[in-house]
């Protein structure tokens, strides 16, 4: 790898950045964008490959830390096939790394493991001896996911050795955190020594609030044990951290310091800090408490002055009674003829909300059969177009198509049922469960096809949501069928947005791709997206230089 000391100086620089993104995240995500753009365009020779490398692996971390983990997958498994292209075994080894934190977030631990497991052959080798604390920082982190203490234990350990051996601070402070938290149980001594260790390592990041939270956690680990002093200490040092910075404060660190002065008898003390970790945690909750304690005391104060009322009017009651047995008897009869009076009123409105409920059902299935009459007609459409160009050999994929192209239409009648209004669609879940089921019609499972849906519209027209869900049968259907022949892995990406003025349909696949606007020798499926945009009055963009992306603005 070509050895330029400015590159590397700020590709270090951004890895810096990165261990405070907290407060550095926008700063590191413009730099690496730059160094990337530098690397992509003005030092593109093979020397400068590791270069490039190191950076898609920081745009990866960086997108998986704004949540945007399509991208961050995307470009590191980019970053792992050039890796491999160029021979270069130390980026092999980061890459699977990286990959494996993303499919444990993501909860797909089989191929966290796959991942895992080549970067350890990977290390076998060649030796990487220097970066094998990471190797098993991950494999500990993996081991806890699955639950397994021992072998989470047994590599942490392992990681924390390596990592003090090279000099690898965030190993060593990943150790730390992960020992602090095995160990909690059965060698709390421990444990609460790792977790202190753990906080001085974030505080030489300035990252206050994460050392905060481990103080805390030690001195909940020493309350647990019954040493409420030691534990005092613990809870001291959180706060002192804190102390003039502007870091977020979690809840936990005022819940155990108000549990402490309980334990004490400081009971002041103990309420102060309960309210300020009640305000933190629930400030809805404190509020609704507030109302029900002023509602107390507003009733406190009228019982006093209905029982000083009631006190006063005593003898005046003693000396009436014959009166007072007058007005009883009045007041008797009012109260049976408002009762009477009150229940008229109630079956009345009773009986008028059932009309309104009555003529809102019969309302609500005429315009139910409409739809169903009309998405029949979009079949027969479609079957009368096939008719003419049918080929028998294919008869088994002409129905499939089909059959996905009516699960749609049902789909949205389901939804629609379930809501119970005609007019409007849940469009997240009709989308998720739509695609969903198209990809598994087609999925054979001797590909890894993943498949990320993410829907900002909360509801739609169904006018719009009928072609809308065509399109996303057609368009996964072609992906199933044709993107992935030949790779072994792939990603289906769909999102929907609203802006001000229109609505955005975005559709990728990192397969083959295709030229989306030229004539289809194989099927409909092509000219049927195309009279289904023209529907939404709907304006495309489509790109196929890695894989397939198709927009549709709408």
């Amino acid at each position: 790898m070509a050895q330029n000391p400015d590159i590397k100086r700020k590709i270090e620089r951004i890895d810096s950045l990165m261990d405070k993104y907290y407060t550095n995240f926008e700063q590191a995500e413009r730099e690496a964008d730059e160094l990337y753009n530098l690397l992509k365009t003005k030092y593109k020779s093979k020397e400068y490959k590791g270069f490039l490398i190191d950076v898609m692996l920081q745009k990866s971390i960086l997108y998986s830390l704004n949540g945007e983990h399509y991208k961050a997958l995307q470009i590191a498994l980019k970053a792992l096939d050039e890796a491999k292209e160029y021979e270069l075994p130390e980026k092999i080894y980061r890459s699977c790394w990286i990959i494996e934190i993303m499919y444990e977030n993501g909860g797909d631990y089989k191929l966290c493991r796959q991942y895992l497991d080549e970067a350890h052959k990977i290390y076998k080798k060649y030796s990487l001896d220097n970066v094998y604390s990471v190797y098993c920082i991950r494999m500990s982190s993996y081991y806890v996911r699955v639950q397994k203490r021992d072998s989470a234990l047994h590599f942490a350990y392992r990681g924390l050795e390596y990592a003090q051996k090279y000099q690898n601070k965030r190993e060593i402070r990943d150790a730390y955190l992960l020992l602090g938290g095995l160990l909690s149980e059965n060698h709390y001594k421990d444990a609460v020594k790792y977790k202190s260790m753990a906080a001085k390592q974030l505080l030489e990041l300035e990252d206050y609030a994460s050392a905060a939270s481990q103080l805390t956690s030690a001195s909940r680990i020493l309350i647990k044990h019954n040493q409420p002093d030691e534990a005092m200490k613990y809870s001291d040092s959180a706060f002192s951290v804190l102390r003039g910075t502007n870091a977020y404060i979690n809840p936990e660190v005022y819940e155990v310091r108000s549990d402490l002065f309980r334990r004490k008898g400081k009971m002041d003390s103990a309420y102060y800090y309960f309210e300020k970790f009640h305000n933190v945690y629930a400030n809805e909750q404190s509020k609704m408490e507030n109302s029900k304690i002023k509602q107390i005391s507003e009733q406190y104060q009228n019982d006093k002055k209905e029982a000083v009322i009631k006190s006063k009017n005593r003898q005046m009651v003693l000396t009436a009674g014959l009166l007072a047995l007058i007005v009883f008897g009045s007041v008797v009869l009012f109260w049976k003829n408002r009762e009477i009076s009150r229940k008229n009123k109630v079956i009345n409105k009773q009986l008028a909300e059932l009309s309104k409920t009555l003529n809102q059902k019969q309302v609500l299935l005429s315009e139910l059969q409409h739809r169903v009459k009309n998405n029949l007609q979009h079949v027969i459409s479609i079957l009368e177009i096939q008719k003419e160009s049918v080929d028998f050999n294919n008869i088994d994929e002409l129905i499939r198509g089909n059959q996905n192209r009516i699960h749609s239409m049902a789909l949205l009648h389901k939804k629609l049922n379930v809501a119970d209004n005609v007019n409007e669609v849940d469009l997240k879940r009709y989308v998720t469960e739509l695609s969903e089921l198209v990809k598994d019609s087609y999925d054979s499972h001797n590909k890894k096809v993943n498949l990320f849906v993410n829907v900002s519209i909360e509801k739609i027209s169904l006018e719009k949501a009928l072609p809308l869900g065509l399109i996303i049968v057609e368009l996964v259907s072609n992906s199933m069928k044709h993107a992935f022949q030949k790779q072994n892995i792939g990603i289906i990406s769909i999102e929907l947005t609203k802006d001000s003025n229109s609505h955005t349909l975005y559709y990728s696949d990192n397969g083959g791709g295709f030229d989306f606007n030229a004539p289809s020798e194989k099927g409909l499926g092509q000219e049927i997206i195309k009279g289904l945009i023209d529907q939404l009055d709907g304006v495309t963009e489509t790109k196929s230089d890695n894989g397939f992306e198709l927009t549709v603005s709408f």
